[in-house]
């Protein structure tokens, strides 16, 4: 019994690590000069790891084009059954997302 509860233990340990993530840095400008490349990268992200995390902290600025790509990609993300996540969000999104009413749709707050 004690082995099996160190055995699980290790296992949810694991699930929790970078190995089955994908990271995608967003850099400093979410907006429509920017957007064709990173459709390219969330493309790339999509098909390999089952959970990609979108790191935002750099974000200086975002418009509705920026945040339109965000949002057809995460539905993306949950059509192929995988996980999408943010990491630090910066203010400058998240009072864009909030502007344009998309914070819960982007997944911004839980």
């Amino acid at each position: 019994m004690i082995f099996e509860s160190l055995i699980c233990k290790n296992f949810i340990r694991g699930a929790n690590n970078l190995s089955d993530k994908t990271t995608v840095s967003l850099g400093t400008a979410l907006d429509i000069v920017h957007a064709s490349g990173l459709k390219e990268r969330l493309a790339a992200a999509l098909e390999k790891k089952p959970h990609i995390v979108l790191i935002s902290d750099k974000v200086e600025r975002a418009d509705t084009a920026g945040l339109q790509l965000i949002y057809a990609f995460k539905k993306e993300v949950e059509a192929s059954q995988k996980r999408m996540s943010w990491k630090k969000p910066s203010d400058a999104l998240l009072q864009a997302s909030d502007s344009l009413g998309l914070t819960a749709a982007l997944g911004l707050i839980e």
